[in-house]
Parts: structure tokens; C-alpha cells; sequence
């Protein structure tokens, strides 16, 4: 096959015509003829899926950044075998609330859905969020077990939650489906963010209580009252804040490499995520294709954007997430200073 000096993809097949690679070139006849020659300087799995290959197509495309998209699009479509893949294409978290179930329940999701619940978020990550639910539990007393209500009302004894002080006995006949909406409720405006607001309202209940000389039920939601009031003022706050700059991180041994991926805001590291995978041929294509399906899968980006060397389409896949995403990056190198501090950090 006669192949042009022009901006375009391949897409390598095995004998069965299954898609085994996809990828970009400035010049499609430079960078394919490269599979084929000097083959000693190939990793040991760059090495197989050439052996793999039977054939392959090319796309001509107008311009290297429709190259770029045209890859995006084809990596996706075929999750193919020799690409590197992220295994979490999961996104940023949402939290859901359905408060038209007789017993709302808060869950962790992916993506929205038009369904008439409310969604909450995007979070920062899947682990501050999950901290995010078990704080909520552990304020307003919700239940951590597997049970469903109503059904499961009265069909068991309390478990070692309610004994721990950590649930308030949903599932016992005389815990009226009132007070847990109430609870909901009050869940729900701290997701919206009027902490005030349930603070008043608790610290209201609190003192009704004391008057009635319902002492155990003051103290009770006294202890909610602080807790409500720690979590508006820390934990909400952090996690609801998106990474204002992501650190780039990348690593290799002789046999395998990793990508890491640290999140800032406001100076402060909320969490990590990270990639393990053979050792690729190129660091910089493989840090390339890593970043595009990070940020494409999540449809978020942060302000800033730290690499620790720099990227030959750095350039394009800013823009590209800008298409994407609504927001145009930085991504830049560190010279000097704290940020290159921050790349070593994250690196290690």
C-alpha cells in the first residue's frame, strides 16, 4: 500500500479483522513504516501486536487536530487491544436523591440522568465522595446496611450499627417513615449548600427537646448540630471543590510504567488516581493518549494542567478538551519552584 506524507490515522487489524490498534501520525507513511522496521527497538508487546498484524486501514484527515479527534473517536468505538487503555473510564462522581421515594435513598453515580431526581455535584473524586456518604450516614444516623424499606421493617432486630449509636433503627416498626424524610431533608439542603439553615433547624429541635425534658433527644441532636456544622464547614466544602491543578505524574522500569494523577485546589491535595501498564515504546505518546482519556472520559478539566516533560501535541489536546470539555487548560512544564516540587512528588 502506497501511503501519504499526510496528517491521518491508522487502525491495525488481526486476521480476523478485529481493530488491534489505533493511532495518530503528523506523516501516515513515516510513522507506520516505523512498526515495520528496526523491530529490535520495540518493547516486547509492541513487538506482538505487530506479529499480530494482518492488514490495516488509514484515514486521511485535513489537519493534525482532526487526526487527533478522529483517534479520540476510534479509541473509544474499539477499545483496542494494544492501545492503552484507562481501566476507570468512570467520570466524576454525582450524588442522586430521589425524595418521591417513600424512603429516599442517596447513592454515588457516574453520569446524570434525565430521571426527575436531583443530582448533586460533580465531586472531585470517588473516594472524597464516598467519605462524603459515610459522613452524611454517620450525621443523620441513615442506615449502612443492605436492607430495602419499607420491606424490611420489622423483620429482624436492629444490627450493630443501632447498638453503636451509628443508625437510628430505620428498620424498626416504631421509627416512623416521617422522621427518616425529615432526615432526608435535611440532607438535602446540605448537598445544596445551607448549612445555616439545618443548623437552625437542629439547634430549633434541640431546645423543643430540652424544654420537654427529652434529655437522651437533646444530647442526641446536639451531637448532630456539631457534626452538621463540621461537615458544611470542611467536608462538603473540599469535596464539592473540583481541582483548580492536576498534577502529572509518570514513572517506568524496565518492564512496566505507570501514569499518576494528583489533584489540587487551593494548595491542598484532595486525591490521587493512577495507571499501571507495560512499558510503552514512547513515554510522551503514552502520557499523550493517557491525558486525552482521562479528561475526555471525565468531561471535566482543571485551570492548570502540570506535565512532567513536555507533550509534541500539547498544544492540540488543550484545545481539544476545550472543545470537549467547555474549558481550555493549561498545560505546562515547571521550571523552578513549588510546581516542580509537585511533579516530582508526583512522579515518585
Amino acid at each position: 500500500m502506497s501511503l501519504p506524507y499526510a496528517p491521518g490515522v491508522y487502525i491495525m487489524r488481526d486476521q480476523s479483522d478485529k481493530v488491534i490498534y489505533v493511532g495518530k501520525a503528523k506523516k501516515l507513511k513515516n510513522r507506520v513504516s516505523q512498526y515495520f522496521q528496526d523491530t529490535a527497538s520495540h518493547t516486547p508487546k509492541t513487538r506482538m501486536m505487530v506479529s499480530k498484524i494482518h492488514h490495516f486501514d488509514v484515514i486521511v484527515a485535513a489537519s493534525e487536530f482532526e487526526a487527533l479527534v478522529l483517534e479520540c473517536s476510534l479509541i473509544k468505538r474499539y477499545m483496542p487491544k494494544y492501545n492503552i487503555l484507562l481501566k476507570d473510564d468512570k467520570g466524576y462522581p454525582y450524588l442522586r436523591l430521589d425524595m418521591r421515594q417513600v424512603y429516599p435513598e442517596i447513592t454515588m453515580v457516574s453520569r446524570l440522568s434525565d430521571d426527575g431526581a436531583e443530582y448533586f455535584g460533580p465531586y472531585g473524586t470517588r473516594g472524597v465522595t464516598n467519605a462524603v456518604l459515610e459522613a452524611l450516614r454517620l450525621t443523620f444516623q441513615l442506615p449502612g446496611c443492605h436492607k430495602q424499606f419499607p420491606r424490611d421493617i420489622g423483620k429482624e432486630r436492629p444490627c450493630l450499627n443501632y447498638h453503636m449509636n451509628q443508625c437510628a433503627g430505620w428498620c424498626q416498626p416504631d421509627v416512623s417513615a416521617v422522621r427518616y424524610r425529615e432526615a432526608m431533608l435535611q440532607v438535602r439542603e446540605l448537598l445544596r449548600g445551607n448549612y445555616k439553615g439545618v443548623a437552625a433547624q437542629i439547634k430549633e429541635q434541640m431546645l423543643a427537646a430540652s424544654e420537654e425534658l427529652k434529655f437522651e433527644l437533646a444530647a442526641s441532636l446536639r451531637d448532630r448540630l456539631q457534626a452538621v456544622e463540621n461537615l458544611g464547614q470542611k467536608q462538603l466544602v473540599t469535596a464539592g471543590s473540583l481541582a483548580d491543578t492536576d498534577v502529572i505524574g509518570y514513572g517506568e522500569t524496565e518492564a512496566k510504567a505507570c501514569f499518576a494523577v494528583l489533584h489540587f485546589s487551593g494548595g491542598n491535595l484532595l486525591d490521587k488516581d493512577y495507571e499501571v501498564f507495560p512499558r510503552p515504546d514512547d513515554k510522551e505518546e503514552a502520557v499523550s493518549s493517557l491525558l486525552k482519556q482521562y479528561y475526555l472520559s471525565r468531561g471535566l478539566v482543571p485551570k492548570r494542567i502540570f506535565l512532567p516533560f513536555e507533550i509534541e501535541d500539547g498544544d492540540m489536546i488543550g484545545s481539544l478538551l476545550e472543545q470537549q470539555c467547555g474549558r481550555l487548560p493549561k498545560l505546562q512544564v515547571p521550571q523552578r519552584g513549588d510546581n516542580v516540587r509537585l511533579v516530582e512528588l508526583a512522579c515518585k
